[in-house]
């Protein structure tokens, strides 16, 4: 028993003495402190090779030239808006300046803005099914002030009619020749989410008699940014923005009242003609990704709302089978349901179920902005691969994992780089 006393007392004078050596003392020994989740984070991004070499890539494939890619010799609106960021960088303010006012050289009499405008010969396309071209400009537009602070530009005067003038005649447009008046949202032709390929015919971008007008979160949400970046773009001028503030106000609560059935956007609201949809095909099962993610970037869905649909759209992911979180829509229309069989006759293909790193991009920006930066930098991981692996920004994969269109698609490149940028920002501050 003695003996038992006695090692206890040894042991507890020797572990006084190493805890007095470990604490103070002049020692350089100190008690490891565990790194915190962020900071591990912040450190794998920061140290994240794939960053800076897919951000080289971009910035090379955008210094070539502001057309969509090798397969589209335009300038699309819908295309520069989701890279103007990386042109300012990459070419300069000028430059883009030049390229967004062209736009508005060719703005018809009635506001409207035509898609694209050929590089070669200023020939114009303008596809009518669509109802973002316009939206895609004015934000475009708003991009480009805040970067540069060129205010200037909006009062510059074409054909008489100042910039900001003609930006406003572009919204109007939408007002008077896309609005129903019965829900407070503005109709296009009937697509696969942000899609510009309608389903009644081929190639199936134009509005026509076979055509069924219909409502859907995309081309509402992007009038949504349109409406907050033209009231920004109106105060820069000291001009009354308070129509635009009552309009947006209004979208926004017509948004929530006719398109959001408190789990997800349902696909479409159909006007008087009805929907196209075969017999027995239950559209309102498909979730649509791209319009979502555009959604969720106008405020549109609550916080709670916002992981709810992050939730969504990693399972929509699994179950598709696809490699990455730009899968546009989930499930998929039927087979042969769209006419333009070339692009749109199978599934998981281009529109229908295709894999787009343009939006997927897009949904891990949200995901960052979201404070969900984890699982944004793991939804980004597989984009950033394909990048590397395949050396090019390609328009869009198969289930497969099979690239697919152009190989240089611009659009892809400035939404993964403003991925990329956010992530590398938020690690900056961790």
């Amino acid at each position: 028993m003695q003996y038992f006393y006695l090692r206890f007392y040894l042991s507890f004078a020797l572990l006084i003495l190493l805890t007095a050596c470990s604490s103070g003392g002049g020692s350089s020994s100190q008690t490891p402190v565990d790194v915190s989740a962020d900071a591990k984070l912040a450190t794998a991004i920061r140290n994240d090779s794939r960053f800076t070499l897919v951000r080289a890539k971009a910035k090379q494939l955008v210094g070539k030239s502001f057309a969509a890619g090798s397969v589209y010799p335009y300038v699309f609106i819908r295309d520069l808006n989701t890279f103007v960021e990386l042109a300012i960088e990459v070419h300069g303010a000028p430059a883009v300046r030049a390229q967004l006012k062209n736009f508005l050289v060719h703005q018809s009499e009635d506001g409207n803005i035509v898609d694209a405008i050929a590089v070669l010969d200023d020939s114009t396309i303008k596809t009518t099914v669509e109802s973002d071209q316009e939206s895609s400009l004015v934000q475009a537009v708003t991009k480009y002030v805040t970067i540069s602070g060129d205010k200037a530009f909006l009062l510059e005067e074409i054909r008489g009619i100042p910039v900001i003038v003609r930006l406003e005649n572009a919204l109007t447009f939408l007002y008077t020749q896309r609005y129903s008046s019965k829900y407070g949202l503005v109709f296009g032709g009937t697509r696969a989410d942000w899609g510009d390929v309608q389903p009644e015919d081929t190639p199936g971008t134009a509005l026509n008699d076979a055509s069924h007008p219909s409502i859907s979160i995309y081309d509402n949400a992007m009038l949504t940014l349109a409406l907050q970046g033209l009231q920004t773009l109106a105060k820069a001028n000291t001009r009354d923005s308070s129509l635009w503030a009552g309009r947006e106000r209004d979208l926004r609560g017509a948004i929530r009242t006719y398109l959001w059935n408190g789990v997800k956007f349902i696909p479409h609201l159909y006007l008087e003609k009805g929907s196209p949809m075969p017999s027995g095909f239950d559209e309102s099962a498909i979730y649509f990704q791209g319009g979502t993610a555009v959604a969720i970037e106008a405020g549109l869905l609550l916080p709670t709302e916002v992981k709810q649909a992050f939730s969504r759209m990693i399972k929509n992911k699994i179950e598709s089978g696809s490699g990455s979180i730009g899968v546009s829509l989930y499930p998929t229309y039927p087979a042969d349901f769209f006419k333009n069989r070339e692009y749109m006759g199978g599934v998981y293909v281009y529109q229908n179920g295709g894999d787009w790193a343009w939006f997927g991009a897009r949904i891990v920006q949200q995901m960052v902005a979201a404070g969900e930066v984890q699982l944004a930098y793991q939804e980004l991981a597989p984009i950033l691969d394909r990048v590397v692996r395949d050396e090019g920004f390609y328009e869009w994969y198969t289930r497969e994992g099979i690239k697919q269109g152009s190989g240089d698609y611009r659009g892809t490149a400035g939404q993964i780089v403003k991925a990329i940028d956010m992530l590398s920002d938020w690690a900056s501050r961790h």
